[in-house]
């Protein structure tokens, strides 16, 4: 039996393609540290459930040897999401760049790779949207690190090609991304 698969006991849970995801953008970008990490990752199944803790592992396993791990944790969320993009689903999901706002922070996105109690799963929400501005505020209760989620949102709405620029910062209130796109 796969000890990845979640027990009744474990409330959050987190898709296993969001791990192999993860896993597989630590493994592109030289970053999978040492032989614990590699056979974690050998372990992964993309179609199971894990629980919230073996997450927490692996991006432990993934950032232990590193003493600024913020740009590791925005390279990891823009090439998971390229990957996402190029060779998962992403092309027949969304096609421009804003639409993977709206993706991401809808029911489709961040609500299609996770499971629990909203009080456990936090959410992934829209908050400001103003496109002829290029700018945007969306407020994540989740338990990711918000690094990452910059670069989830940056690797999302740069991959389909349409806009020239984003750039995500939560460096005013740690539950706040301030996105700007042109």
């Amino acid at each position: 039996m796969n000890e990845g698969i979640v027990s009744p006991m474990d409330e959050m849970q987190v898709h296993g393609a969001l791990m192999v995801g993860f896993a597989q953008a630590c493994v592109n970008l030289n970053i999978v540290a040492g032989h614990d990490a590699t056979s974690f990752i050998k372990g992964l199944q993309i179609n199971d459930w894990y629980p919230l803790s073996q997450w927490e592992k692996l991006q432990e396993l993934v950032v232990r040897s590193y003493g600024n791990v913020d740009p590791i944790m925005v390279k990891v969320g823009i090439a998971m999401m390229t990957g996402w993009y190029h060779f998962g689903p992403g092309k027949s999901v969304v096609r421009k760049g804003v639409s993977f706002l709206h993706y991401q922070t809808g029911s489709g996105g961040f609500a299609s790779v996770v499971r629990g109690p909203e009080s456990v799963v936090g959410s992934f929400e829209l908050e400001q949207f103003d496109k002829s501005r290029g700018v945007a505020v969306v407020h994540s209760t989740t338990p990711f690190n918000r690094k990452m989620e910059c670069g989830v949102i940056i690797g999302g709405m740069s991959a389909p090609g349409d806009i020239d620029y984003v750039d995500v910062v939560n460096d005013v209130d740690p539950d706040r991304l301030l996105v700007e796109f042109h």
